[in-house]
């Protein structure tokens, strides 16, 4: 992997001020395992052949690693910026460059003699911007989201010889031991797996979804999918709320404890009328898979709550 760029967000601050950095860009054809896939910065995809920006000069001979993250681990982050991907060798959507609250994302491991001059300016640039943002909120991350595993659905697969280690180790020590079971260690049961399960997956609340080598596991939600309501969208949410007042029997049972599940305990109604609490909430929260599966504060409001509060006379 090399420290080269692709896909900047060229109309942003942190390539504009202070300094307008001059980068040095090559042209390379577009490789097979970008075709047909989309990522924040590309959402129509690479073009045939696309352009990268240079932030190394005279890369060294030995081991040079960039530090770049496939996505799947915080970019669901409310207030996220994706400002430039990594060349990756694997897979599209490879971030080098990002900014998450007052936290900034540095990809490229490049010795600072190394850096090239838009290198350079643009590291500037981000310390200047990152000042401004010195006040931002964010969430804690607690665990990978669910897009890993779509992301090993085609990690390496389009090579001559494809890359199986995602598909046949990655993916199933990724799940829970009971969930491992329904799981084919192939592309096409990773496709089907997904297919089936990936919207139901959450992590983040036990034990068992902690692991010493990946960190994260995942199980399924049984309760989510026996109602249809996918843990992460709104509308399900509204319906958890509905239920819980007017449901019966085992679907009551399943809705309240998706509201347990993914509603954090300071933020439940104490009366136990879901329906007001909805109402008083619903422009206040966002669900935040990397901070644990949660129905949560938006810290973007919380930043506006407390501008507001700062600017009333004492």
């Amino acid at each position: 992997m090399d420290h080269l760029g692709h896909g900047l967000a060229l109309d942003h601050a942190i390539f504009n001020r202070p300094h307008l950095p001059k980068f040095e860009w090559v042209d390379r054809e577009r490789p097979k395992h970008y075709v047909g896939f989309t990522s924040p910065l590309h959402p129509k995809g690479v073009s045939a052949t696309y352009r990268l920006a240079k932030f190394e000069r005279d890369k060294p001979k030995m081991s040079n690693p960039t530090i770049v993250s496939h996505e799947g681990f915080f970019t669901d982050v409310p207030g996220f910026e994706n400002f430039a991907e990594g060349n990756s060798a694997k897979m599209l959507g490879s971030l080098s460059l990002a900014r998450q609250g007052r936290h900034f994302y540095w990809g490229y491991s490049i010795d600072p003699a190394r850096m090239t001059d838009g290198a350079k300016d643009t590291l500037v640039n981000v310390l200047y911007y990152m000042y401004e943002k010195r006040g931002d909120l964010t969430v804690p991350f607690v665990c990978k989201t669910r897009k890993i595993l779509r992301v090993y659905t085609h990690l390496g697969r389009d090579r001559q010889k494809p890359y199986m280690r995602g598909v046949e180790e990655h993916f199933p020590n990724q799940l829970v031991p009971k969930w491992r079971e329904t799981y084919t260690p192939t592309f096409a049961g990773a496709d089907a797996w997904v297919a089936k399960y990936l919207p139901y997956v959450f992590s983040g609340k036990r034990e068992i979804h902690k692991d010493k080598r990946y960190k994260t596991r995942f199980e399924v939600d049984e309760d989510a999918m026996a109602l249809g309501t996918p843990n992460a969208v709104r509308t399900s949410l509204e319906r958890w709320v509905a239920l819980s007042k007017t449901g019966k029997g085992e679907d009551r049972k399943r809705a309240m404890r998706c509201l347990e599940r993914y509603v954090r305990a300071n933020l439940r109604p104490e009366d136990g009328d879901w329906g007001a609490w909805y109402q008083k909430q619903k422009g206040r929260i966002v669900f935040v898979e990397s901070a644990g599966f949660w129905w949560l504060e938006d810290p973007r409001v919380l930043v506006r709550e407390l501008d507001v509060k700062a600017a009333k006379p004492k």
